[in-house]
């Protein structure tokens, strides 16, 4: 069975400061990596525009407590 790993992602688009939950297979989500998740959810936007890509781990599926859910 494969665990869910969640990551909080911040940035900047424009001059906005934005974030979004990304949940991935992997334990690691790098900053290359969650620009893409982020140009898939901005895709009227130029890439250019996302600046400031910071990653931050919350931990996997297994680590929630009983009755908790995410939202995705």
């Amino acid at each position: 069975m494969s665990r869910n790993h969640y990551f909080l992602v911040s940035y900047r688009l424009g001059k906005q400061k934005k974030s979004t939950e990304v949940q991935a297979g992997a334990s690691v989500l790098t900053p290359e990596q969650a620009r893409y998740h982020i140009e898939s959810l901005h895709s009227s936007e130029l890439p250019s525009e996302i600046t400031d890509i910071e990653v931050k781990p919350l931990g996997d599926s297994n680590e929630q407590e009983p009755g908790q859910q995410r939202q995705t």
